[in-house]
């Protein structure tokens, strides 16, 4: 009988070792056909390492240690990786459920990247083309991505970037894309260096996998069709010294193959005296600009004009300009920058009304002068009066402004003929004292409350 048990026995711990072999093999069996066939995901271009391998939960995922992927000039590398199996049938079949990453690093020529986690959904990862296997090219596809303690650095840009927080939508394939980050950093090294800071960061509506595209090879970004969105918060520029500071800027545009509306709008906005064209700030008793900005305009491709229906900036203690026109040969982006002095006048109106500014700018001319700020606007009055020295029409109404900046508003209209570029019109103006012809010329008048 004992004899009996003991055969018993022994026979169920060799049918359960013969199990266990059994199990244990089909399980390293199933893994290793999990991880071939994320490697047939990769491309024939990619090479796949890792330093250990075990499957996760029901075998429907793989996860490594110490995780090497080379595509190409690309390197990714990963402590901890965690890679679903990949869709075996029907149009994806190279998409893959899910990844997350623990201490997350890419490199190629185009920059760097370092995250402490990443998580991503609905992957489709990049493969160059292969004739003769009949492999066509695909980029990079993201449905869904989060990550945590970005760093990255920009070769194109020879800039640092980070982010304590990102989550991505929709990356890749010329789609409309989601970014939404926060606490974002963006120093480059470049003269003239820069600090950028931001509290928080949204954008949706790009082609952000075109952006990057741009950024890292320098050909030019083509915008999509259809709306985009920006809100920034709390933003920050810095050089040696603050330049700029925005509470809120947000930004909103819609574009179709013939024109693009946009409306943008910076509030809280602080601009210092090291930005260009503002150093005389402090003359005039100014340590920073304080206001607002509005832009509301519209890009015509065909006719490769811009109509400004209104571009608003207020300033604290200052005063608010509007202006409104047509321009041509430019874009929202020339019309706040240094180019805007090239831009093509095809009619403008500016309307401005004082809160401030006009007396400062008068006292501050008078004081180089030697003069009383009454003394001067006389000086002006009657100097560009019918029957004075310089008689101007239109001086004569600027000068007549002066002394009652604070009764209402100055209008300035400029509406030439022909096409006229913003310098010119500052220059014809200058000389409008020895040749009030000018005015006729560009349709230029002023008219003050």
């Amino acid at each position: 009988m004992k004899k009996n048990v003991l055969v018993t026995v022994g026979g169920l711990a060799a049918l359960a070792c013969l199990g266990w072999f059994g199990a244990h093999h089909a399980e390293h069996a199933m893994l290793e056909k999990s991880i071939d066939g994320f490697r047939q995901t990769l491309g024939p271009d990619s090479a796949l390492t890792y330093k250990k391998a075990w499957p996760g939960l029901l075998g429907r995922s793989v996860k490594f240690d110490g995780l090497v992927l080379r595509q190409g000039p690309e390197t990714i590398t990963a402590d901890e990786a965690e890679i679903s199996k990949p869709a075996t049938s029907g149009d994806n079949t190279r998409r893959i459920g899910t990844l997350t990453f623990h201490n997350f690093q890419l490199a190629d020529p185009s920059g760097s990247l370092h995250l402490d986690t990443l998580n991503l959904e609905g992957v489709t990862l990049p493969i160059k083309a292969d004739e003769p296997q009949g492999i066509a090219a695909q980029g990079l596809e993201i449905h869904h991505a989060k990550a945590s303690k970005l760093h990255g650095f920009i070769s194109s840009l020879q800039s640092d970037i980070s982010a304590s927080a990102v989550l991505v939508e929709d990356y890749g394939g010329n789609a409309p894309s989601r970014l939404d980050a926060q606490n974002v950093q963006l120093s480059t090294d470049v003269a003239p260096q820069r600090r950028i800071k931001a509290a928080s960061l949204l954008i949706d509506g790009l082609d952000l996998a075109g952006l990057y595209a741009s950024l890292s090879t320098g050909q030019p970004y083509t915008p999509r069709n259809g709306t985009r969105d920006i809100q920034v918060q709390d933003m920050a520029i810095e050089g040696t010294t603050p330049l700029l500071h925005v509470a809120t800027l947000r930004s909103h545009a819609t574009r179709t193959d013939d024109a693009e509306k946009e409306v943008s709008s910076l509030d809280g906005l602080e601009l210092w005296p090291d930005v260009p064209n503002l150093s005389i700030l402090p003359a005039l008793g100014y340590d920073r600009f304080r206001g607002s900005l509005l832009l509301d305009d519209t890009h015509d491709f065909k006719a490769n004009t811009l109509h400004v229906e209104e571009f608003r900036l207020n300033g604290k203690d200052m005063g608010r300009l509007d202006l409104s026109g047509d321009f041509g040969q430019t874009d929202t982006s020339t019309l706040l920058s240094a180019g805007a002095a090239d831009m093509p006048i095809r009619a403008m109106t500016i309307t401005y009304r004082d809160s401030g500014l006009v007396p400062r700018v008068v006292a501050a001319s008078a004081k180089a002068r030697g003069l009383k700020p009454e003394e001067l606007t006389s000086q002006l009055q009657a100097q560009f009066a019918p029957h004075g020295p310089m008689p101007s029409p239109v001086l004569a109404e600027f000068a007549a402004y002066l002394p009652h900046a604070g009764k209402g508003p100055l209008t300035l209209i400029v509406k030439p003929a022909q096409p006229v570029p913003v310098m010119a019109v500052i220059a014809g103006i200058s000389m409008l004292p020895n040749n009030p012809q000018v005015a006729a010329q560009l349709g230029l008048s002023f008219k003050g409350p």
